[in-house]
């Protein structure tokens, strides 16, 4: 094994010094090297060395020179024969055009690095302390992530306004013509006209205080999306997969919530139960209901649903406070609270899937006269409302105190439900009136209900 491995090195290090002799022929290249390759890279000692070396004169410089390299590797000793090295990296004849082939080889050894390390790291795991099955599987995910995405950064997004300005255009024009998905529709129209959509990529909390709905909400919304077959995970940290599935038959077969729980249904109801199980039994759903999950662990699951799925069109998880933060940060959760956010968001752009987080807020608007939910009731959870692309909140006025719900049943509108939308990262904010019925614990939109009236025998579809 160790011969196989000092064999592999040896071949790594011909393409590093073939590298290292072409710049010093074409010094005026290092710029363009600098770009795309760090001292990381190089898997030769000596060659890292060097390498170092002439990005150091460069950075000084903005030149380099082997009459200085030779210099530096005399005086530092490094190098057991500075002037045989010298020779090595000169004698050879390159030509300018084997530059940038050289560079991908050297690029390519180091992912394959990179993944070698993985395989050891995840072997060294094995055989350490025990562990569930589940954990050695989202630490394995974790390490074969890290090693991938790392490799991928090698990878520069840098564009000239003529290359910018060209994506944007055909951008636009895929829009324009309807080519692609502007923004997955959450089912409410209202919403949708003023949000477009949850996009893809994007972070969405959904916050609010206890019982204004929000969990209802978001399960409403994954019901509307999967009605469409777009594959869909709930990562629920609170709610059992049954107790999800419970309240989507029930809002999709207009049954009273409570008679459904206690079996106590009538046959005209357990017909139209029947009929809702049937049209959902083939939707693209994948729920998790483990409680305690980290990060990593959500991550690795929500790649292997991808995989399962084919592709992910929404994420929903159930909720920010129950993801279980590391042992070292509980002291500062606020700050660990807005790193788990973070990480969210960035997942969110690594499977280019919308995920809606659902949040709790602080209770600090209790003291204010206007209860209606603001950007800072999420501060004392780290900074959510700075990471986040996208801030939503509920707020059913008739929740916040006695008084209001009596005067509020008074005037039946008891179930009035503010959707406010507090950021959006790419489009309007403002706020929509959504009903929510206790009944099927759903929620209406009086738009939805409008088209729908227009259309003739709407009653019979």
């Amino acid at each position: 094994m160790a011969m196989e491995e000092e064999f592999i090195d040896n071949l790594y290090s011909q393409e590093e010094y073939q590298l290292l002799g072409i710049l010093l022929q074409y010094p005026h290249k290092i710029d363009e090297v600098a770009d795309v390759l760090e001292v990381k890279h190089f898997q030769d000692p000596q060659a890292q060395l060097i390498y170092e070396i002439l990005l150091n004169q460069f950075q000084r410089e903005n030149q380099i020179s082997r009459t200085k390299l030779f210099i530096q590797l005399k005086k530092d000793g490094v190098v057991q024969s500075p002037e045989e090295m010298i020779e090595r990296l000169t004698s050879g004849f390159n030509t300018e055009e084997e530059l940038m082939p050289t560079i991908d080889i050297i690029k390519k050894n180091y992912q394959k690095q990179l993944l070698i390390r993985a395989a050891r790291k995840i072997k060294e795991l094995t055989s350490g302390s025990e562990l569930a099955i589940s954990e050695y599987q989202a630490r394995a995910q974790e390490i074969i992530f890290e090693a991938t995405n790392e490799s991928s950064d090698l990878e520069k997004h840098i564009f000239t306004m003529e290359e910018a300005l060209m994506e944007s255009f055909e951008s636009y024009l895929d829009r324009k013509h309807n080519k692609v998905d502007v923004g997955l529709r959450t089912g409410f129209m209202s919403l949708d006209n003023l949000i477009g959509g949850f996009k893809k990529s994007h972070l969405t909390v959904l916050a609010a205080s206890t019982s204004m709905g929000k969990t209802a909400f978001a399960i409403n919304v994954a019901k509307n999306v999967l009605k469409r077959t777009v594959p869909t995970v709930i990562v629920s940290l609170e709610m059992e997969a049954r107790e999800i599935i419970d309240r989507m038959v029930i809002q999709e077969a207009r049954v009273n919530g409570w008679k459904y729980n206690q079996g106590l249904t009538s046959d005209t109801e357990d017909k139209r139960i029947s009929k809702a199980l049937d049209n959902l039994h083939e939707l693209p759903l994948v729920i998790s209901d483990e409680r305690g999950l980290n990060v990593a662990q959500i991550r690795a699951r929500l790649r292997k649903f991808k995989s399962q799925l084919g592709e992910l069109g929404l994420v929903v998880i159930d909720y920010l406070q129950m993801i279980h933060l590391p042992d070292n940060q509980i002291q500062n959760t606020a700050r660990a609270v807005g790193e788990v956010v973070l990480q969210l968001r960035n997942m969110a752009s690594e499977l280019e899937v919308p995920i809606v987080l659902i949040s709790q807020i602080s209770r600090s608007f209790t003291s204010r006269q206007d209860k209606r939910p603001v950007l800072s009731d999420l501060r004392d959870s780290g900074n959510i409302e700075e990471i986040a692309d996208g801030v939503i909140f509920l707020y059913r006025h008739a929740h916040t105190s006695a008084a209001a719900r009596e005067k509020a049943e008074a005037e039946g509108t008891e179930n009035k439900t503010e959707i406010i939308v507090a950021k959006q990262r790419t489009g309007q904010t403002g706020s929509v009136i959504l009903y929510f019925d206790e009944q099927y614990i759903c929620f209406t939109d009086p738009e939805n209900q409008s088209l729908e009236g227009s259309i003739p025998d709407a009653g019979q579809r």
